[in-house]
C-alpha cells in the first residue's frame, strides 16, 4: 500500500480525489491539505511515512512550484507529482527545473492517474504526451541543463529582490566573496551577461518562486 497526500486548495477536488482514489487496492489518502504550508508542517514530521504528494500548481501563498522545491531539498525520499490544468511552457519548464517526478493534467482518464501515481512511487519520470509534446518542441533550457544547486537558488531568490553582494551574504551568513562566487555561477549556469538579465530570466521562467 502506497501513502500519498493530497495537496489543492479546492475542497471540492480534494474530495473527488480521496474518492476515487479510496476505490483502488493500491493507494491510500492519509492526508489531504488546501496550502504548500500545512503540506510542509504535516512532511516535518511524518515525511517518512510519505511515499508522494499529489498536488495543484496554482495555489495562494505558495504555489505547487515553490512547494516541489521545498519538498525535493528537505525531503528528496518523497516524490512529487504535479496534476494541473495548464500545459503552457512558462507553467511547464519551472516544474521540472524544481524537480519534480512527473506533471500530468487533470482531464485525464481516472485509471491514467492511478497508474501515474503507481509509476512515479515506483520510480518512473511520468509526464503527459500533451506536456511532453511541449517540451520536446522547445528543447532544454539554461536551467534545465545547469540546475541550479539549493543555495544558488536562495542567492538569486536574494539578488532578485535587488540585493547587493554584501546584503546577500549578510542575510544568508556567508562571506562577500563567497556570494560572488555564487553569483558567477548563477550567470554563468543561466548564460546570461549580467545580474540583470538573470533577474529577468529567473521571473521569466519562475526559478525562485517570487
Amino acid at each position: 500500500m502506497y501513502n500519498i497526500l493530497l495537496t489543492d486548495d479546492h475542497h471540492i477536488v480534494r474530495e473527488g480525489m480521496k474518492f476515487l482514489l479510496s476505490t483502488t487496492d493500491d493507494i491510500n489518502v492519509v492526508e489531504d491539505f488546501g496550502s504548500g504550508k500545512e503540506t510542509l508542517d504535516y512532511l516535518s514530521v511524518h515525511h517518512e511515512l510519505v511515499d508522494l504528494v499529489l498536488l495543484d500548481l496554482v495555489m495562494p501563498e505558495m504555489d505547487g512550484i515553490e512547494l516541489t522545491r521545498k519538498i525535493k531539498v528537505d525531503f528528496p525520499k518523497v516524490k512529487v507529482l504535479v496534476l494541473s490544468s495548464y500545459t503552457s511552457e512558462e507553467y511547464i519548464r519551472p516544474v521540472f527545473a524544481a524537480r519534480a517526478d512527473g506533471y500530468i493534467i487533470k482531464e485525464m482518464e481516472a485509471d491514467e492517474l492511478v497508474d501515474s501515481i503507481t509509476a512515479v512511487i515506483k520510480g518512473e519520470r511520468v509526464i503527459h504526451p500533451n506536456i511532453l509534446e511541449i517540451i520536446d518542441s522547445e528543447g532544454e533550457m539554461p536551467h534545465e541543463k545547469n540546475a541550479l544547486s539549493a543555495r544558488e537558488i536562495e542567492v538569486l531568490k536574494e539578488i532578485v529582490k535587488g540585493k547587493s553582494n554584501k546584503e546577500i551574504g549578510e542575510t544568508l551568513f556567508v562571506s562577500e566573496k563567497t556570494v560572488k562566487t555564487h553569483v558567477s555561477h548563477i550567470l554563468n549556469k543561466l548564460e546570461v551577461s549580467d545580474r540583470t538579465q538573470a533577474v529577468i530570466y529567473a521571473i521569466k521562467y519562475n526559478i525562485v518562486g517570487i
